[in-house]
């Protein structure tokens, strides 16, 4: 059985979460919803590359920066070493304990996980959705009720043990320039009124220049000259 169309809950545009997310992570989080290598599962092939590959102007290293979005509002959890990774609330919205038939779609595509933590990660979200809605009629198939009893982990877990986007902050706190482009220092007004050359540029005063005796003080010396040696 396999997957030909994704299920978007309308309320999504309404959700606080969502509406904080920017647009690029918005959509990279409904191109991998609706991803065809996405499986029942909710688990499909994390190659950014191939991903940007189809848009006209994005990048990988695009991908990998609205990643760092959906991975801390807790939307996906990509295993880079598997090159998977997992789209957190698809078992929750997508029905697919609604039918045993579906249900057993999900036990073959969980067992088809690569990555050690997405498994155990799905488990974790399989076993919240019996709690939350227990007369589910997948829950009846013995299949299903071994995918239960494997290994759990939450989403926080997993995210602890895989490894970290390279696109984030090393810091671990948010940046103002996340895409890493050296800072520019503007010139301070202030100190360049003109707005024009360097911030500050070293300016070498000009000499003053030496008056030029004027021809009345030369005059008045010759005069006083000529008196003294009369006078003597």
């Amino acid at each position: 059985m396999a997957r030909d169309h994704a299920r978007i809950r309308l309320d999504i545009w309404t959700d606080d979460d969502w509406r904080e997310l920017s647009s690029g992570a918005q959509w990279l989080y409904m191109r991998l919803l609706s991803d065809g290598t996405t499986s029942f599962a909710g688990v499909a092939d994390w190659r950014p590359a191939r991903i940007a590959a189809a848009t006209a102007d994005l990048t990988a290293r695009d991908v990998e920066m609205y990643a760092v979005e959906l991975e801390d509002g807790r939307f996906i959890l990509p295993d880079r070493d598997s090159e998977e990774v997992m789209v957190r609330s698809f078992v929750k919205h997508d029905g697919l304990m609604r039918s045993p038939n579906v249900a057993a779609a999900f036990v073959k595509a969980h067992a088809a996980i690569a990555s050690r933590v997405l498994r155990a990660v799905v488990v974790d979200q399989v076993t919240r959705l019996q709690e939350a809605q227990p007369d589910l009629k997948g829950w009846t198939r013995s299949e299903v009720q071994r995918v239960l009893s494997k290994r759990s982990m939450t989403f926080e877990e997993g995210l602890a043990a895989l490894p970290a986007n390279p696109s984030r902050n090393p810091s671990g706190k948010g940046s103002g320039n996340p895409f890493g482009i050296p800072s520019i220092i503007l010139p301070d007004p202030a100190s360049n009124p003109s707005g024009r050359g360097s911030v500050n540029p070293s300016v070498t005063p000009a000499p003053t220049p030496t008056p030029s005796p004027s021809p009345s003080s030369s005059a008045g010396t010759s005069s006083d000259q000529g008196l003294e040696k009369r006078v003597g």
